[in-house]
This record gives C-alpha cells, sequence and structure tokens, in this order.
C-alpha cells in the first residue's frame, strides 16, 4: 500500500501518478506493493487456497450430499 509521508496518508496503487508522486502534494511516495497501471504480470498472481478452506468445502459438500440423501429417503 502506497504511503505519503508528507500527507500521512495511505494512497489506492491506482492514484500515484507513473512518476511514483503523491497527486496531492507531488512528493516523492513509499511505495510498498504498488504498481504501475497496466502492469498485468503482478496482478495475475494469486494466493494459494488454504488448506482448511479445501477441508471446510468438502466438509460441506459431504453435509449437503447427507442432507439430501435424507430428503430423497423422506419422499420415498
Amino acid at each position: 500500500m502506497p504511503w505519503c509521508p508528507t500527507c500521512s496518508k495511505f494512497l489506492s496503487p491506482s492514484t500515484v501518478r507513473a512518476d511514483g508522486t503523491c497527486p496531492t502534494c507531488g512528493r516523492d511516495v513509499d511505495a510498498g506493493q504498488a504498481h504501475a497501471p497496466g502492469d498485468e504480470e503482478t496482478t495475475s498472481k494469486h494466493a494459494p487456497i488454504p488448506w482448511h478452506l479445501k477441508l471446510l468445502v468438502i466438509a460441506l459438500v459431504i453435509y449437503l450430499g447427507f442432507r439430501a440423501w435424507q430428503g430423497i429417503e423422506l419422499l420415498l
């Protein structure tokens, strides 16, 4: 997240000028994770899905499958 020490505020990466300056005061910002607009290489990287989220999805599928089976038995 870009930080402007002069203005004492965080800036969104899209508001930072192409030369790396603050749009309000015009001074250099601390870049952080900022990237130039149109830089698609950095935006296409995704973090891996955590193992506990995968486990939660598997448990949900098993639970909903069991409840669907109970509903089918009830109808029959």
